[in-house]
């Protein structure tokens, strides 16, 4: 696994503070053998391609029409998605697990109710922990290409493909 996940995109707006990106949301469905039988592959073609804008600051003096390369680490996509996941899911079974040892005579819909409070403590909890860590999930600007288009055909650009896909 490389160390980067990597995105491009293209600038469509810039100042001399921010520069907004436009990417196109990528999907591996197409490449896959199970797509027919997937519930991801028919949920994205349901969906359609979704169109991404992330705001930078533009310290590299990006122009609208330079394509970028993004980054994020890929080990804290990994532990993000983990925290997503895994802490809602613990407090949706670990509330009402701790309650029925704590009142052993309680009925079911007062421990379905402490599930419900104990998914809700887990994503405060995540909501939280992301707050503290700062910049770790920004993306990076890994590298830029000077515009080809004027920005008049940036403001018409709708999104992007991969030049490798």
């Amino acid at each position: 696994m490389s160390e980067w996940i990597e995105e491009q995109g293209v600038v469509v707006n810039a100042d001399d503070a921010w520069a907004t990106v436009r990417m196109q949301r990528q999907s591996t469905c197409g490449s896959c053998s199970a797509r027919s039988g997937c519930g991801n592959g028919v949920l994205s073609e349901v969906l359609g391609r979704r169109v991404l804008e992330l705001r930078l600051a533009n310290v590299h003096g990006l122009r609208p029409g330079d394509r970028v390369t993004l980054g994020i680490r890929d080990r804290a996509l990994v532990s993000g998605a983990l925290a997503m996941y895994l802490l809602p899911l613990f407090g949706l079974i670990a509330a009402p697990a701790l309650l029925g040892v704590l009142l052993p005579g309680l009925s079911e819909g007062w421990l379905v109710v402490a599930g419900i409070g104990g998914f809700a403590s887990g994503l405060m909890v995540v909501r939280r922990w992301l707050r503290t860590q700062g910049q770790r999930f920004e993306p990076v600007l890994l590298g830029c290409e000077p515009a080809r288009l004027s920005p008049a055909q940036v403001a018409g650009v709708g999104g992007l493909s991969r030049p490798d896909s």
